[in-house]
């Protein structure tokens, strides 16, 4: 459950930024696009990405499973009697129409020579409409594309409808000691959940990583996920990408990467293959990954019964959450009006285990604004107690018109520069809930204007102007090397500006 946090005061002014880019690494390039998503963004249908199949097998509303051969004449009816004829170097084409929630497992499982793409024909609305209980506890769960332990294998094109989990990919045990590599769910739309989360990814498996995983173009919005989150990847995942998705209008975190939470934790009486027992958590949590490109707004545990607290409701809902995450790259994402913008931070106290901790992760060239529940970047563990964010950087970032700007919390050895600051109240906010001694990081050479509180900002940290023409114009810092590298784009302006006139 996201823990919950103090927060500062609210200010509501507006802003408008960036361009996006495709999925690629700190290339700053038009979208390059041809489908417009619900948010008005347009997303990248990834095309080139499919490669070629050996077999193609059709599934149509209007077919037959009885009498299909899967040929575009006689298709099959319904998507798991299309599955069953699935061999490696099979692509699965779904045509238009409404289909019933489906399952993936293992033999359905493409080779690195011979994968498996499951999508939804180009230009056509297939949509997989999975019931939402009025009761989880008493229902379950309901999930509308559920994929077990299987590798090589893409989902594209997919919107899935209500339920508790709209695309849920899991790793287990049963898999032994064998990695599951190359899974990709690309330009699927998630919208109407009630229960948990819109895409998610459990790699509950010890013995081995969920390798090369990736989630790209897709939209998820419209969900009430409870204490859990729009998405997120959790658990043993070794290799991942974040890119190109917009994630927008949901009541808890909107990108979620996480540790520690005992997902691939060793069982309490394994031994490797020396006889020796390691570290149970030492390979539970999600490392080596980019999460870049995205688009994160509207993300609020405001009503959201799960964070309300003595009549009131505690707004600590992230835009992009790492939570135990390690060696992780964060750039070029658009964030505005969050509870909290981005945040880096373990929930799990080191006296528990040496492992809870946080590092390697760099955020980059982002743009943060109007992040109101508390701050637009933060760091650390939230009290005293909980484990460091460390040797971190946070650099080359944009934050417009956060009530905090930049929130420290229990950490130690991070970098924090050549970022641009205009508007807010505060522009850097120490946690009193934390040790002064525990919150030491370097600070410097950043440029800010127009904060409320001006004691609040150190002349060690950088400039300080009062008026933000000094140091900024269309959000392009003046100064070389400060703030984030982004031109506005006309699908992101477009799309903030008719968030702001809400």
């Amino acid at each position: 459950m996201r823990r919950k946090m103090f927060c500062g005061s609210l200010i509501a002014v507006l802003c408008a930024v960036l361009a996006l880019c495709g999925c690629g690494k700190k290339e700053a390039v038009p979208p390059q696009a041809d489908k417009i998503g619900k948010a008005g963004i347009k997303k990248d249908q990834n095309k080139d990405k499919r490669g070629t199949y050996d077999v193609q097998i059709h599934v149509s509303s209007d077919g037959d499973d009885a009498k299909a051969d899967g040929s575009e004449e006689k298709p099959y009816a319904t998507i798991p009697a299309a599955l069953a004829a699935v061999r490696p170097g099979t692509e699965v084409v779904v045509h238009e129409g409404q289909y019933d929630p489906f399952e993936v497992g293992t033999d359905i499982s493409g080779t690195e020579e011979k994968p498996v793409l499951i999508r939804a024909e180009d230009d056509e609305a297939v949509v997989i409409k999975t019931e939402t209980p009025a009761d989880k506890e008493s229902e379950g769960d309901c999930i509308g594309i559920h994929l077990v332990n299987v590798e090589y294998i893409a989902l594209e094109g997919f919107e899935i409808e209500g339920g508790t989990h709209g695309i849920f990919y899991e790793s287990t045990r049963d898999r032994g000691d064998q990695p599951l590599n190359q899974i990709a769910f690309r330009n699927c739309t998630v919208h109407g959940v009630r229960g948990t989360h819109g895409i998610c990814v459990y790699a509950r498996n010890d013995l081995a990583p969920v390798k090369d995983l990736t989630m790209a173009g897709c939209e998820v919005y419209d969900c009430e996920c409870g204490d859990s989150e729009s998405t997120v990847f959790n658990g043993n995942i070794d290799g991942f990408e974040i890119c190109d998705n917009i994630i927008h209008e949901n009541n808890n975190i909107g990108i979620d990467m996480i540790g520690f939470e005992g997902t691939a934790k060793h069982p309490d009486d394994y031994k490797n293959a020396k006889g020796e027992a390691p570290n149970p958590y030492e390979f539970d949590f999600v490392r080596n990954g980019t999460c870049h490109d995205n688009v994160v707004y509207g993300i609020s545990a405001e009503g959201n019964d799960a964070y309300l607290e003595d009549g009131e409701y505690d707004l600590c809902a992230d835009g992009i959450y790492v939570d135990g995450g390690q060696d992780i790259e964060i750039y070029n994402n658009f964030i505005f009006d969050c509870d909290i913008g981005l945040e880096v931070a373990t929930e799990h106290s080191p006296e528990d285990n040496e492992l809870f901790k946080v590092s390697g992760i760099e955020v980059h060239d982002n743009v943060i604004a109007d992040c109101t529940g508390w701050c637009g970047i933060c760091f650390g563990g939230y009290d005293a107690d909980l484990g460091f964010t460390e040797k971190c950087s946070f650099h080359n970032n944009t934050l417009i018109d956060n009530d905090t700007q930049i929130g420290i919390q229990r950490s130690k050895d991070n970098e924090v520069y050549y970022n641009l600051v205009a508007g807010g109240s505060t522009g850097v906010e120490f946690n009193g809930d934390c040790r002064q001694e525990d919150m030491v990081n370097k600070i410097h050479d950043n440029a800010a204007a127009e904060i409320e509180e001006t004691d609040s900002w150190d002349i060690s940290y950088g400039r300080l102007d009062k008026d933000r023409g000094e140091i900024i114009e269309d959000f392009r810092s003046r100064f070389e090397g400060i703030g984030s590298g982004f031109s506005p784009g006309r699908d992101e302006l477009d799309l903030y500006n008719e968030w702001n006139k809400k």
